[in-house]
C-alpha cells in the first residue's frame, strides 16, 4: 500500500511539472524561448551571489525554491555559421575538464527552430578534497550553443541530479523553444 501511495505522490508530483504554464520570454529581436511561468528573473545580486561570471548574463531565471537556474549567456569568441564541429569539440573537452566525472545523455549537433547548436545534456560529479572539506555534487545540466552576430550564445539548464526527473521533460521544452534569427 506504501508503495502506491507514494507512486501516486511521484506521478502527481510530475503531472503538475508537466503541466505548468509555459510563457515566452524575449531577449531582444531576434532571441527568445519559453519558460515556466513561476521562474523568476533573478535580480543582480542574486546572479552575483550564485554565479561566478566574468560577463553579465543576458538573462537568468530561477524557480521560486532558487534549485533550478536557466539561463542565456554570451561569449566573445568567434564563431561563424560553419564551425559547429569544431565548436563541439572545444565545449564537450571543457566539459570534460571541468568536472571529475560527466555521464553524457545526449552531446550532438542539431537543429532547433532552423538554427544549429550545440547541445550537452549531462550529470556531472565534483568531489572538492581540502584540508577544511570533503564534499561532492551531482548536478543535471542541460546546455546548448549557436552562433549569434559571430559570437556564441549559450543557453544553460541545471539543478540537482535528484531533480532530474522531474525537470528533464521542462528543461527539453525549454531548449526545444528557444529561437534565434539568423543575421
Amino acid at each position: 500500500m506504501k508503495k502506491i501511495i507514494c507512486l501516486g505522490i511521484l506521478l502527481n508530483t510530475t503531472f503538475l511539472f508537466a503541466q505548468e504554464k509555459m510563457v515566452k520570454h524575449q531577449i531582444n529581436d531576434d532571441i527568445s524561448y519559453l519558460v515556466p511561468a513561476s521562474f523568476v528573473l533573478m535580480s543582480s545580486g542574486d546572479r552575483i551571489q550564485k554565479f561566478v561570471s566574468a560577463r553579465e548574463p543576458l538573462a537568468m531565471h530561477s524557480s521560486m525554491d532558487r534549485e533550478i537556474d536557466f539561463g542565456v549567456n554570451w561569449n566573445p569568441m568567434q564563431w561563424i555559421v560553419g564551425d559547429e564541429k569544431m565548436i563541439y569539440g572545444f565545449y564537450k573537452a571543457s566539459i570534460q575538464s571541468m568536472f571529475d566525472e560527466v555521464e553524457f545523455i545526449q552531446d550532438d549537433i542539431k537543429e532547433i527552430n532552423g538554427k544549429k547548436f550545440v547541445v550537452f545534456e549531462f550529470i556531472s560529479s565534483l568531489k572538492s578534497e581540502n584540508a577544511f572539506s570533503s564534499k561532492s555534487s551531482r548536478n543535471y545540466t542541460y546546455i546548448q550553443y549557436t552562433s549569434y552576430n559571430d559570437q556564441v550564445l549559450l543557453f544553460n539548464f541545471g539543478c540537482k541530479a535528484r531533480l532530474m526527473t522531474q525537470w528533464q521533460p521542462v528543461a527539453n521544452e525549454i531548449m526545444n523553444s528557444v529561437k534565434v534569427k539568423m543575421k
